[in-house]
């Protein structure tokens, strides 16, 4: 099978710097086998990444951080082509639940494995996620597939905080590596509620309704981390057909302090304040005014209510191993 490497031309440098050197080398000795494409605008690799399921026997290789990954396989949903990705990122969070340590730090390993073939195809599921207005209307732009995790309340509002570290401190590692757990202690200090009710068919018997209308956040995941190592669904697997969804309740200072340091390590589970279950489909709607905001696979979106759908199978995944 011929491989595509579709490469974000702003990942981490260094990285970068061995995937070109591992390419070029395994290029050199079999010439044939691939092609690369690097990015030259917004939606590049999506837009590469949809032209590339009109091609037979290829595989997509997503090259770059969550956000790449997201683009190329919102291209790829549904499509007999698969995806395989090599982390080239900061936070790298889906590569997490998909690959051991020495593939997530090493692409010029994840290079080598892909020209030698050594990697399974296997179906995963995606999550889909629709977003409306107040007045019932889709919102085509907050509405996308999710391979990730998707969430809504505080854990955006450090997104964005972290997102703006980076892009001030842009050649900085250590901000890099501390932007979003230093946002996380940051925003927790300020607005931790967030209104909204959800509606769904829980897998433990549970009322369907929440009881609550007021929350810090709710995490919708098909892998188990976000947020540079956040774990809010330890037991997630993305080839299970199942959503494993975290709520966490507006709680006073003292308490999501505590809280926090669980949801981090995904020690969470079964604490007063945080519920956790397992669903097919999930529904979150605003009780005031206010739209929600919220994110999939790191990426922004808002609308007054949000579905989540689960579609099992619904991306073929390439694995190492």
């Amino acid at each position: 099978m011929k491989k595509l490497f579709i490469v974000n031309s702003r990942a981490d440098q260094k990285a970068l710097a061995r995937f070109r050197a591992a390419y070029a080398r395994c290029s050199e000795e079999n010439p044939d086998a691939a092609s690369v494409i690097y990015t030259e605008f917004a939606g590049h690799a999506g837009e590469a990444a949809s032209k590339a399921t009109t091609e037979k026997d290829l595989l997509v290789v997503a090259c770059g951080g969550d956000g790449t990954i997201h683009e190329v396989a919102n291209s790829l949903a549904e499509s007999d082509t698969p995806m395989a990705v090599i982390p080239l990122g900061t936070g790298n969070d889906f590569t997490r639940s998909v690959m051991d340590e020495n593939h997530r730090s090493n692409p010029d390993v994840c290079v080598g494995d892909l020209f030698r073939d050594g990697y399974k195809i296997k179906d995963s599921d995606l999550i889909k996620v629709t977003s409306y207005d107040s007045d019932g209307n889709r919102i085509d732009a907050s509405s996308a597939w999710c391979l990730n995790v998707a969430s809504i309340g505080l854990d955006t509002e450090v997104q964005l905080r972290a997102k703006g570290k980076v892009l001030a401190h842009p050649n900085s590692g250590f901000v890099r590596s501390t932007a979003y757990i230093s946002s996380a202690l940051g925003c927790i200090f300020g607005n931790r509620t967030f209104n909204f009710r959800f509606t769904t068919l829980r897998g433990d018997g549970k009322p369907n309704e929440s009881a609550n209308t007021e929350y810090t956040l709710i995490a919708v995941c098909n892998a188990s981390f976000y947020g540079d190592g956040f774990c809010p669904a330890p037991k997630a697997k993305i080839d299970d057909g199942l959503i494993n969804v975290c709520a966490i309740d507006a709680v006073k200072l003292p308490r999501a302090l505590y809280l926090l340091t669980k949801y981090k390590n995904g020690k969470h589970e079964g604490y007063k304040n945080v519920d956790t279950f397992v669903t097919t489909r999930i529904t979150v709607e605003a009780t005031g005014t206010k739209d929600l905001n919220g994110n999939y696979d790191g990426e922004d979106f808002s609308g007054h209510k949000v579905s989540f759908e689960c579609y099992p199978g619904a991306l073929k995944l390439a694995v190492y191993g």
